[in-house]
Parts: structure tokens; sequence; C-alpha cells
């Protein structure tokens, strides 16, 4: 069997309504990420687990952008400005250091 040396992961965010548009966040967007497989397993993955294993102690909690902003369980420890900005920092670091095939980019500051 040939497998592709490429992985590639898909969200969405926002608004994907065709009939009642939230007047509040008149957005969709779709993004993906393509990685090289070889890159993914031996950087990308391993740095998000690493990243998991500091904040967590494990790495079974998905990043889910808005449990992290409302700070919504396992990220009520972001209500502290200091923790907050520094996790923040470091999850910017792992993402502007993954390893992204072609001109697409998951790098990105949140708030």
């Amino acid at each position: 069997m040939s497998f592709s040396n490429f992985i590639i992961y898909v969200d969405e965010s926002g608004d994907h309504s065709l009939t009642s548009i939230n007047e509040n966040y008149p957005v969709f967007v779709l993004s993906f990420c393509i990685f090289e497989k070889a890159q993914y397993s031996a950087q990308a993955s391993r740095d998000l687990q690493d990243f998991k294993f500091r904040w967590f102690g494990h790495d079974s909690f998905v990043l889910h952008e808005s449990d992290i902003v409302k700070r919504r369980f396992p990220f009520g420890f972001l209500q502290f400005d200091d923790i907050r900005e520094r996790f923040l920092n470091d999850l910017s670091a792992v993402l502007e250091t993954t390893p992204i095939d072609g001109d697409c980019s998951c790098h990105t500051k949140m708030p």
C-alpha cells in the first residue's frame, strides 16, 4: 500500500450558517496546515506534546481556542495575567517553530 508523505489538518471557525448569519460574528474561516510526516513526527507533535506536559503534566487536553480565551476548564489558571502571558508566549513559540509546508501559516498570537 502506498501512502502520502504529507498529513493535513483542517479546522473551521466562525458562523457556518448560510441562512442566519450571526451579526456579532459574521465570519467563517476554513484553514489548514500541511505537514511532511517525517517533520510532523520528529518535531511538530513532539513539541506540542512537550508543551502540554509543561503546562498540564500530561497530553490529553485539546487546545480549543474558545476554551483558552474564555478560560474554561482546563484553562482556568489563565485568569492570572502573568501566567496567561507565559502560557500564550510559550504556545506562540511552539507554533512559530512548527515546520509547515508551503505558504500556509498557523503562526498566530492569541489575545
